[in-house]
């Protein structure tokens, strides 16, 4: 086989894509400043090189607040929200994870976390193409306010979307096609001048192309199973001589036609796991309804472990528990689910809520991110390390997190609550997932809105007596004590129900009722108990519970 011929079957066979996670978590929903342009993004770059250590490799945060506050016009909170959201998506170690947050959680002043703020760092160039996806979504905001963008329930319209699909990973794939050279620009050696001449002549370091792999990463031989960031790509020899590589040198123009050539949508995202995905089992029968409505998808048929991702889509008015092994450390995502109690207590990478209303979801710990969007009336239990809000009303979360929430454009009638549930794994996945229970900003969320916006503010605190601590639907996974401390005023309201509960009972003992007046208070009990579920809906919750301890 000649040289030619050979490059010519990998070529074949390579295939690249974009990491969605970075643009479903990454790419936030609220538009960029607009000083966040490619041009101001490649004098940033040379910036942060003149800077020396304190700006390349690693930028701290010190010179990012500068620029970001300085030159970018930035407020301080945008400024790390972004340098944080960097640092989410970033795997690190968990035990390292733990000790930052607890250095946080015992700073004891403003100046100390500031210090603490000040001290971290992030690597320079993949932060900026970070923020290059900031424009994603550029969403119009005129056209965004005039129509309705809560869930939309009629379901022409929900078949006719259907027949338009366009998949996330397909939206990625023709970003990156119409911005490839702005992206690569950015992290290439040009000269002073910015003409189209000298950006085809550019060329780009190792240190660039390993910069691009937080955004792509691919696979030489035609196998799912074997993947690798770009910069491991091009490592290959018969890539490496048909691009042109000389002392680590890329040239920018053979790059960029590497990747458009080999461009594909990615493999492991809603459309292949619908085509190729495997049906996980619904966990038990439905006696109240004739037909069961929904599935619950996953790719662990030809996905390796970090890159398993499951869909759970139009499950309506069930119960949903789930427990397979498959979805332990996938990306998870809750697409129009209605009418719904759903629980995911086994540990999670990342989880999506997307167009859901009037749904309860109870989850263990997500690692990275949980983002709901498109929402309506839906009650949120989780243990993250980031939650994002956009474009949601009339709802609640229940969080425990060590990042302030953000909330986005659109949102409404917003309550925010300590972490209502507990099970006998939480510790282990918390330990695991690198979160702790000493640092929590459940508390303080952080409304991202555009310059310009102006909106009513769209969340408060649950009132404390109205807040009530949940149990796992499996008696094996409930655990009595909390692992994760409540604030004093929520632990005090349960206490005070608790304490009213205990002298109800010890006056109904000190009543002395005769056997008959005993029975007829409990007929009277139970008649107003049966009637309290038929209304709010929960007796047909409680026959799920009974079918699921008859298995």
């Amino acid at each position: 086989m000649t040289e030619n011929q050979h490059a010519s079957d990998n070529r074949h066979h390579l295939a690249i894509w974009c990491r969605a996670e970075i643009f479903t978590f990454g790419a936030l929903t609220t538009p960029p400043p607009p000083e966040i342009t490619p041009a101001s993004l490649k004098s940033i770059v040379k910036y942060m090189k003149k800077s020396n250590t304190a700006g390349y490799p690693k930028m701290n945060y010190m010179l990012w607040r500068h620029i970001a506050c300085s030159k970018l016009h930035m407020s301080e909170e945008l400024a790390w929200m972004y340098f944080e959201t960097y640092g989410v998506l970033t795997n690190t170690l968990a035990q390292r994870r733990i000790q930052t947050d607890i250095q946080m959680a015992k700073a004891n002043s403003t100046a100390e976390i500031e210090r603490l703020k000040d001290s971290r760092k992030v690597d320079s160039l993949a932060f900026i193409l970070l923020l290059f996806l900031q424009s994603f979504h550029q969403i119009d905001l005129k056209s965004t306010l005039s129509r309705d963008e809560w869930p939309n329930r009629k379901r022409n319209s929900d078949l006719d979307a259907r027949k338009n699909r366009i998949y996330d990973e397909q939206s990625h794939q023709l970003f990156i096609q119409a911005h490839l050279d702005d992206l690569l620009n950015i992290v290439s050696e040009t000269s002073e001048s910015n003409n189209n001449e000298n950006v085809q002549s550019a060329t780009l370091s190792m240190d660039a192309v390993i910069a691009l792999s937080y955004i792509f990463e691919g696979t030489l031989h035609d196998s799912l199973r074997k993947i690798v960031p770009l910069h491991v790509i091009i490592q290959n020899s018969s890539i490496q001589h048909e691009i042109g590589i000389n002392k680590s040198i890329v040239p920018f123009k053979n790059l960029s036609n590497l990747i458009r050539r080999s461009l594909i949508a990615n493999p492991f995202q809603v459309g292949q796991t619908m085509k190729r995905g495997t049906l996980l089992p619904l966990p038990f029968n439905n006696p109240t309804h004739e037909q069961r409505s929904g599935r619950v998808l996953c790719n662990s048929n030809f996905a390796d472990e970090s890159h398993r991702f499951v869909l759970m889509t139009m499950i309506n008015r069930s119960l949903s528990d789930q427990q397979s092994t498959d979805i332990i450390n996938a990306e998870f995502r809750i697409h129009r689910c209605s009418y719904s109690y759903i629980y995911i207590l086994a540990p999670l990478r990342c989880v999506e809520v997307r167009k859901c209303h009037n749904v309860t979801i109870v989850l263990g710990t997500v690692e990275t991110t949980l983002k709901v969007t498109d929402c309506e009336n839906v009650s949120v239990s989780a243990v993250c390390r980031r939650l994002l809000i956009s474009q949601c009303r009339s709802s609640s979360f229940y969080i425990h997190t060590p990042t302030r929430p953000l909330i986005q454009l659109n949102c409404a009638s917003l309550l925010f609550a300590p972490y209502n549930a507990s099970h006998v794994e939480l510790p282990e996945q918390m330990e695991r997932a690198g979160l702790c229970k000493e640092l929590n900003l459940w508390n303080k969320p952080l409304v991202t809105h555009p310059a310009g916006y102006v909106d009513e503010q769209p969340w408060s605190l649950l009132p404390p007596d109205d807040f009530y601590p949940i149990s796992s639907i499996r008696l094996e996974d409930q655990q009595t004590d909390g692992l994760i401390p409540l604030p004093s005023e929520y632990q005090s309201a349960i206490d005070k129900r608790q304490k009213s509960i205990s002298s109800l009972a010890n006056e109904i003992t000190a009543a002395q009722l005769n056997p008959e007046q005993r029975q007829r208070f409990q007929r009277f009990v139970v008649s107003n108990f049966e009637a309290w579920l038929d209304a709010t809906g929960n007796a047909k919750i409680l026959n799920h519970l009974s079918s699921l301890q008859q298995q």
